[in-house]
């Protein structure tokens, strides 16, 4: 009895170990389907009977058609009652398992859209699961392993019951690279908040919002574009140059694309800023610019800055 406890303590959130069905039908079949769960990667088992109580309360297991009617934030998926048991719903197993992969779309949609903030986690706490995915992409930059990584978070909230509205804390450890992509996430934010708080903001000539800061963080334009700003002049006292041995003094001009009126770029900076120094450029659509590559800026930020503000 001890042993079994201590089991199910320690398989109460996180990837699916065991799936038990009391027979093969197309219910059955369905509702593994929709969990994305598969004979070659879990082990499936067919009972006699109802599960046991203890396998009914770990959610390391999943219990189909054999048990826990409608308790399927337990990962039990099942519509008819045990010997003493109130019907909790009507619904088939695999109906109850699709509503699961309803919310977790229902989530995605209203993210997406912006209906729904990160602000309002309904169980508060961080990581949420856009926080979690967050990481990944920060912390993985192939392609795709991207799309494997981000596969697998999604499958493991799905297959735990975890809900995606909420706090992802309890399915950390079931996801490889959880921990660090929650703490590069955390890292990340806290640079970006650093970056907002220490910017200046600006209105060019044509009324773009143009936020200035000097950091050593190579992805302060980014940052700045999420907080609003059209334009961006970003002073990197510290870039590390191209050979990996020392630093330099590196300035970055950027216009948002997809928020400034069609037709805005910084060429006309650029060039200016040419004359003043020689070796500013950039590519040729003219959104984004610098500094002489590999060797210190000899311009002041408020020269740089006086520039982009004709834009």
């Amino acid at each position: 009895m001890l042993a079994e406890s201590v089991d199910h303590k320690e398989n109460t959130m996180g990837k699916v170990r065991e799936v038990l069905f009391g027979k093969v039908d197309l219910d059955t079949l369905t509702t593994a389907l929709v969990l994305g769960l598969n004979p070659q990667d879990v082990l499936f088992k067919c009972i006699a009977g109802s599960a046991k109580s203890s396998q009914l309360q770990d959610k390391s297991v999943v219990a189909i058609e054999v048990g826990g009617s409608g308790r399927t934030t337990e990962n039990n998926f099942d519509h008819h009652p045990s010997p003493g048991e109130h019907r909790v719903t009507n619904l088939s197993a695999c109906a109850q398992a699709l509503e699961r992969l309803a919310r977790l779309v229902r989530y995605v949609d209203e993210l997406d859209r912006g209906i729904f903030l990160e602000k309002h986690v309904e169980s508060g706490g961080f990581p949420s699961l856009s926080q979690l995915v967050s990481g990944m992409l920060l912390s993985i930059r192939n392609p795709q392993e991207r799309v494997t990584k981000g596969i697998e978070i999604l499958s493991t909230v799905l297959q735990s019951g975890i809900d995606p509205y909420g706090c992802m804390e309890d399915i950390l450890d079931h996801v490889d690279g959880g921990r660090l992509y929650t703490k590069t996430k955390r890292d990340h934010d806290r640079l970006f908040e650093q970056v907002v708080r220490n910017s200046q903001w600006h209105t060019t000539a044509t009324g773009l919002r143009l936020a200035v800061v000097e950091t050593t963080w190579v992805g302060a334009p980014g940052a700045l574009y999420g907080h609003g700003a059209q334009a961006v002049v970003v002073c990197n006292p510290e870039m590390r140059k191209r050979s990996g041995k020392g630093t330099h003094k590196k300035f970055t001009i950027a216009v948002n694309g997809s928020e400034v009126p069609e037709g805005t770029i910084v060429t006309p900076a650029l060039e200016e800023l040419n004359t003043l120094e020689s070796g500013w450029g950039g590519p040729s659509q003219g959104t984004i610019g610098g500094s002489p590559v590999g060797t210190d800026s000899s311009l002041s930020l408020e020269t740089v800055v006086g520039e982009m503000m004709k834009i």
